[in-house]
This record gives structure tokens, C-alpha cells and sequence, in this order.
């Protein structure tokens, strides 16, 4: 189906109310670009949004930033997470009611004669979509005092994923932190799911893991890439970096993989390749990253890159040396938008369908991933055909066909709904 006919398919203005737990925008980590893309495919397809989020006080965003994501959502309404002992005192009470940390901190006042709800009201949604998890709270508060059907997309595998960032945390503290955010999620997860009309899940892998805890309401919606909203292809000057990776910066999982590939891969690469350079691209950089690529000139650090997808089509080879995590790395569906060849590790890849898993060059072990970079230098060839195959599952469709199966769930009597 081309895309024109995809935005033609009527929505019959299904109004959803959007929970996120963070201001999607800028879209400058995956979590972020996977709900900023996919409001603006549920515009483009004729659903007016709400969107209510969190921030945190040191982090509001600009009037530039807000006047975005207005032109994708017709009301916007950003809670301020602040702290102080009546907050922390909430907080450390929800807790203890079962509640994980990450959603115990992003409250809301859902009085009925509050602000909140009555913009809500006036909005006049049809359903709500909670789009990751930690607006949770709210969203269900709302859903049950509107008697509205509740819709839930998971980004991850939450307490896995979590697992994972506390397993490859560089400092006690933060291996504390990320354990503590763990504490009731895996219950609050299941329950979200069991909840919701219908779940949509990042994951088709991540699917299957909660098909064998009892959960049956999952259906696939994978993450768009950009390239789905660029009506011309991106530039690609004639110089760019020769070895690429991109990513956030600053969660464990992606600063545990750099320190992989520079500590451990790079020598390899350097042994048959000697003026090899390394580009590592991010947001918000941590000390250190910019520590561990000051020790060699052949590494290059760019933070806070203005054109992501520009520097990638640029680059000679793209990276992703990730270890741990769970859902789809977004950073991967991206790198596959380009005609630029890749290499990965096997989590790099994890979640996507196995066509396009084959499109990359997947190592696990040092000396395999070095191996695979030289090759990729020396014939960068790749199957355009089968690329352009594999992007078609990533496309509008895939949210036109979610926003159809919204509209059908919600068309069932109440009594089939309760029974589903």
C-alpha cells in the first residue's frame, strides 16, 4: 500500500489522549524519537491528540520546543516533576503501595474539578493511549474515572531492561539506582498489560516473553524511522566519519558498549588498519566518554549532533556495539534507513524480524566484530533491494493498521471488552 493511500484511510477523528512519561521533543535519545515519531503518524493519519507528559524542573522545555509539538498535538499539557518532602514523601508512599519508583514519581492531580481533568474533558477523548509505562498511574485514574478504554504501547521488557543498565553501570550508585527502579516493576508491567484493550508492543521477541506470563492482547506496532517523514532523501556529503556509532550518551548500556569497542574491538582494528578513525555521536556525553576518547587521536567525539540521520547516510561504516538491553534499538531501525553497511552485535539487532536482522553484519566477540569492521571497509556492499523490502514493515500502515484496531476494540459491547 503506498504511503498516499495509508494517509488517506479514514480515523473517523479517533481522539486519543497520549500519556508519556517524558516531553518527546527534541527526539535526541530512542525513547524519546519512538513517541515523537508516532504522534506525528497518528496525525498524519487523522487522530487529533492530547499529549500530557513529565519534565523535570531543570529540564522544561523552551517555548521553540513546545510550539513543536503543538503543531503535532492540538493540546499539550507538561507536568514539572519538582522535589521536596511533600513529593518524596508521595513518592516513598506509593512505593510501598506497589508501585515502581519511576511511575511513583510522576503524580498528577485528577480531581475532577482540577485543571487536569477538566481540560481533559473539554478535549473529549475516545480512548486513552499510554505510550511507555511510568505514566501509568495517571492513565489508568483517568481511564477509570471517564470510563474510557485504556490502550498501552511497551517500550522494553522494563525490568529486564532494567537489570541490564544496573549490570552495566560503572559506579555503585548508579548500579543502586537502576536496582531500586526495579522494586514492583515486573507486577506493574503485567498488570498494565492486563488492563489495556489492547497492548502494542515494540517487540515481536518481547511478545512472545509475555505470551508465556498469560498475557494475550499483544499485537506488534514497531517504531518508525525518520526517513518515514522526509519527503526528499537525506544529503550525504562527500566526507564523513569512516566508522560510526550514534547513540544516548548517557545510559549504561550504550556507554558500556563504546567502552567495549574503543577498549577492546578498536586495537584489533587498529593491528590490520593503523589510520582507522572512530566517530563516537551523542546526546549529553557523559565524563566518562569524553574521558576514554581523549586517550587516542583516531577518536572523535561529537555531542548533541544537530543531523543524526545526515551524519549517518555520510559515514564509510555504522556501528552499534551494544551488550544488553531489550525491545528494538531505534538506533539500529535508523541505521537501516541509510545505504550505508553496518555492524552489530547480536543485541543491536534484537526485535527486529530476521530479514533485516541478516541485512547487517552481526558479531558477538572482539576479535569477530574487528574482523567484520575490516571487511565492511574494504567491500561496503549492501543488498538496496532487500533494505527497501525490510523498510516496508516500518511504515504508517503499521499505525494506520494499530489506530483500525483501536477503533474495532473500542466498537465492542462492554460486556465482550470486560471478557476480552
Amino acid at each position: 500500500m503506498s504511503r498516499s493511500s495509508v494517509e488517506r484511510m479514514a480515523s473517523d477523528d479517533l481522539r486519543l489522549l497520549i500519556v508519556a512519561q517524558e516531553f518527546p521533543y527534541p527526539p535526541n535519545h530512542g525513547g524519546r524519537a519512538d513517541v515523537w515519531r508516532r504522534m506525528r503518524a497518528l496525525q498524519r493519519l487523522g487522530c487529533p491528540l492530547m499529549l500530557v507528559c513529565w519534565c523535570d524542573d531543570y529540564d522544561q522545555p523552551s517555548a521553540d520546543h513546545l510550539q513543536m509539538v503543538r503543531q503535532v498535538a492540538d493540546v499539550v499539557h507538561v507536568i514539572v516533576k519538582r522535589r521536596g518532602w511533600r513529593q518524596d514523601s508521595l513518592r516513598l508512599a506509593r512505593i510501598a503501595r506497589g508501585i515502581p519508583s519511576h511511575a511513583a514519581a510522576r503524580m498528577a492531580d485528577t480531581a475532577a474539578d482540577g485543571p487536569l481533568m477538566r481540560e481533559v474533558r473539554a478535549f473529549q477523548p475516545h480512548a486513552v493511549f499510554l505510550d511507555s509505562p511510568y505514566g501509568g498511574v495517571f492513565a489508568r485514574e483517568v481511564s477509570a474515572q471517564l470510563a474510557l478504554p485504556l490502550f498501552y504501547r511497551s517500550h522494553n521488557i522494563e525490568h529486564a531492561y532494567f537489570a541490564g543498565q544496573a549490570a552495566a553501570s560503572s559506579s555503585l550508585k548508579n548500579r543502586l539506582a537502576w536496582n531500586l527502579a526495579r522494586w514492583h516493576l515486573h507486577a506493574y508491567e503485567h498488570g498494565l498489560m492486563s488492563q489495556a484493550l489492547i497492548t502494542f508492543d515494540i517487540s515481536a521477541d518481547d511478545i512472545k516473553t509475555w505470551q508465556a506470563e498469560g498475557i494475550r492482547n499483544a499485537h506488534w506496532l514497531p517504531p518508525l524511522p525518520e526517513a518515514v517523514f522526509d519527503a526528499a532523501p537525506v544529503s550525504t556529503p562527500a566526507a564523513g566519519p569512516q566508522l560510526l556509532f550514534l547513540g544516548n550518551l548517557r545510559a549504561p548500556n550504550n556507554v558500556r558498549g563504546v567502552r567495549w569497542l574503543i577498549e577492546d574491538v578498536m586495537p584489533l582494528v587498529w593491528q590490520r588498519l593503523p589510520d582507522a578513525r572512530l566517530t563516537i555521536a551523542g546526546s549529553s556525553p557523559l565524563p566518562e566518554v569524553s574521558a576514554l576518547i581523549a586517550t587516542d587521536p583516531r577518536l572523535e567525539l561529537r555531542a548533541n549532533v544537530a543531523d543524526a540521520p545526515g551524519l549517518m547516510a555520510a559515514a564509510g561504516l555504522l556501528l552499534n556495539p551494544v551488550l544488553s538491553g531489550s525491545g528494538v534499538n531505534v538506533k539500529t531501525l535508523d541505521m537501516l534507513m541509510t545505504e550505508r553497511p553496518i555492524v552489530s552485535t547480536p543485541q543491536g539487532v534484537a526485535g527486529l524480524p530476521a530479514s533485516l536482522q541478516s541485512l547487517c553484519r552481526v558479531a558477538a566477540e572482539p576479535a569477530a566484530f574487528a574482523a567484520q569492521i575490516v571487511d565492511g571497509l574494504a567491500a561496503p556492499v549492501i543488498d538496496v533491494a532487500a533494505r527497501v523490502r525490510g523498510r516496508e514493515q516500518f511504515s504508517l500502515q503499521a499505525v494506520a493498521a494499530a489506530i483500525d484496531a483501536m477503533r474495532r476494540a473500542i466498537g465492542r459491547p462492554l460486556a465482550d471488552r470486560k471478557t476480552a
